[in-house]
Formats: C-alpha cells, sequence, structure tokens
C-alpha cells in the first residue's frame, strides 16, 4: 500500500509538506505543491482519512438510520446526502434498523466516532446514550423531539390531490396509511386527509382509514393486503390515497387481481414519486417530494452549514393516468 512516506520521496519533499497539501492548511509554495499532487497521481495514493481521523479526535463520517432499505425513495435521499456529502469531503454511511433495535446500533455510533446521525425511521429515538452523543459533539438530526428536523411540507401536495379528486367527483375517498395505528396518526398526510374532508365534500368514514404493520412489513405486500381488506368490507370507495408509491403498487395490483380497472372504477394517488412512478400501468398520480433538497438539507444541518431550527420540503402533486 501506498503511503504519505512514498509520497514525499517521491515528489522529493518532507511528510509535512505532502500532509500540508493533503489538507490544505499551512504554507507550501506552488513549485512543491505541484510536485506532491503529480506524485498522488502517479501513486495513485489514497490519503488515510480514518488515521486523520483518529489523531484529530474527528470524524468525516455522517450516520443514517434507515428502516426500510428496499423503499426506493431513502435510497433517494442517501444518494443526495452522498453528493452533498462529497463536496465537504464527508462520507454517509448506512445503518439498518432491522426489528426496530435502535439501541444496539446507536452503542456501535456511540463507540465509534462519527459527526452525526441522521434519523430516516418513523420514529423518533428514545436512548440512553444521548448526553453521549452530545458531550462528543455529534450531531443529531430527527433522533429526539428536540433535535433540528427536516420536515416535509405535505400539506401543499395533499390539497391539490384532494382538489383534482373532486373535480373529478370522486366522493368516497379511502386512505390506504398502511403505517401501524400509532405511527398513522402522526403522519402529516394522514392529518391534511382527515382536517379536510369535509372542505371538498368527501364522505368521512373512519373505516376508510386503513392501518397496517408497515415499516416492520414491506409497503407493497402491506397495500396488497389492505386493499384486499377494504375490499372485502363491501364499503363504497371511488378513489385510494396510498401512504407511498410502493404501498400503491401493492394497491393496483390487488384491484387488478379482483377485476377492478384503474381509474375507470377506482382512482390511485401515491407518494414519493418515484422514478418509475411513470412506468406503473396506468402511470401513477403521486405527489412529488423535492427529495433532493432534502437529502441536502440533511447533510447541511449535520455540518453546521444551516442556522435554522427546521428545514420544510416543498411538495407538489404529479398528474398521470392513474386519476379519471
Amino acid at each position: 500500500m501506498v503511503t504519505k512516506r512514498d509520497v514525499a520521496v517521491k515528489a522529493g519533499v518532507s511528510t509535512a509538506t505532502v500532509s500540508r497539501v493533503i489538507s490544505g492548511h499551512g504554507y507550501v509554495s506552488g513549485d512543491a505543491e505541484k510536485k506532491v499532487l503529480r506524485a498522488i497521481d502517479e501513486l495513485k495514493y489514497i490519503p488515510n482519512k480514518l488515521a486523520s481521523n483518529l489523531a484529530k479526535k474527528e470524524s468525516n463520517v455522517i450516520a443514517v438510520l434507515v428502516e426500510d432499505l428496499l423503499n426506493p425513495y431513502y435510497m433517494h435521499l442517501v444518494d443526495a446526502m452522498v453528493e452533498r456529502a462529497a463536496e465537504k469531503n464527508y462520507i454517509v454511511s448506512l445503518f439498518a434498523l432491522k426489528n426496530r433495535k435502535v439501541k444496539c446500533v446507536l452503542d456501535d455510533l456511540a463507540t465509534n466516532r462519527v459527526c452525526g446521525i441522521v434519523n430516516l425511521a418513523m420514529f423518533t429515538c428514545d436512548f440512553s446514550a444521548y448526553d453521549v452523543f452530545i458531550e462528543s459533539g455529534t450531531r443529531l438530526i430527527n433522533c429526539t423531539n428536540a433535535d433540528p428536523s427536516v420536515v416535509v411540507d405535505y400539506e401543499p401536495g395533499m390539497l391539490e390531490a384532494m382538489q383534482l379528486l373532486h373535480d373529478k367527483g370522486c366522493r368516497d375517498v379511502a386512505f390506504i396509511s398502511g403505517l401501524e395505528e400509532w405511527l398513522t396518526f402522526k403522519d402529516r398526510r394522514v392529518n391534511c386527509y382527515l382536517n379536510n374532508l369535509e372542505r371538498f365534500g368527501f364522505t368521512r368514514d373512519d373505516r376508510l382509514l386503513l392501518s397496517g404493520n408497515y415499516p416492520k412489513e414491506k409497503a407493497h405486500k402491506v397495500g396488497y393486503e389492505l386493499c384486499e381488506q377494504l375490499l372485502q368490507s363491501g364499503l363504497r370507495f371511488d378513489a385510494i390515497f396510498c401512504l407511498t408509491d410502493m404501498m400503491a403498487l401493492g394497491v393496483m395490483k390487488a384491484l387488478y387481481d379482483h377485476g377492478y380497472k384503474i381509474p375507470d372504477d377506482v382512482s390511485i394517488i401515491g407518494s414519493d414519486d418515484l422514478d418509475f412512478a411513470h412506468d406503473f400501468h396506468p402511470a401513477l398520480t403521486t405527489i412529488d417530494v423535492d427529495k433532493k433538497a432534502e437529502g441536502y438539507a440533511y447533510v447541511d444541518f449535520i455540518l453546521g452549514d444551516c442556522d435554522k431550527e427546521i428545514v420544510r420540503i416543498k411538495t407538489k402533486l404529479v398528474v398521470r393516468d392513474s386519476v379519471k
């Protein structure tokens, strides 16, 4: 493995000069800098960030906690975070919260230095190591109710969606939340739906709001099962909101399996505007979230480049063929 000393010998300078060139701190003559950069390129030298961080008692690692690794929405966010972090010479590391074993993950992070933790799970973390992270200077986002947070403002997109259904003549509008019941009524999409039913002339029937076991179970599976439950209930419905596009995928499959036509019999609206939403059959009408802005905001919070307590991410409706 190529070392800093190898670079110094190749460039004919001291290792201290190599360190100053790599870190960007301290004076280095233009000629010496060119020699070091040329040597780094020729030797394919990769600076040892871990060693540097340990020496400085700092870290360039941002930890991201994710509950549903199969939902592309979170991968969009992580992709944006990686892009933003790379601009600042930081890296993003992903940690899966399997079966909500948050304490195990946080205990590991408490013993392995990270500069920040972004919680993308649908619940805050009640953990005993909070003071440890605060004392070490680790920045926390969405981990506790007291943290700075990034909030997706679903209201504009939801109101556009409800207006669209109203204009199309829909009146019996179901909402497949799929979340566990205790999470369902904390969700901003669900609350906007409930708070505006009368405004748009929709039927108010608690049975049209269906909770499930997401994210403990996969979104498309939950969507399929809850749609079957709705069909078997005998309730009237002419449109369905789905918590996510992945849940909408399961809902649409269940409707097709039971002989329903979309949008002739039922209109469907998802949320997230995943890359392949336009490839659904029919193409899915969905609430678009500015995922790049959301991912960037998380990194900016962690690196101290944002002086706000809350960053609100905009949403808008993308109309496609799944609404008649």
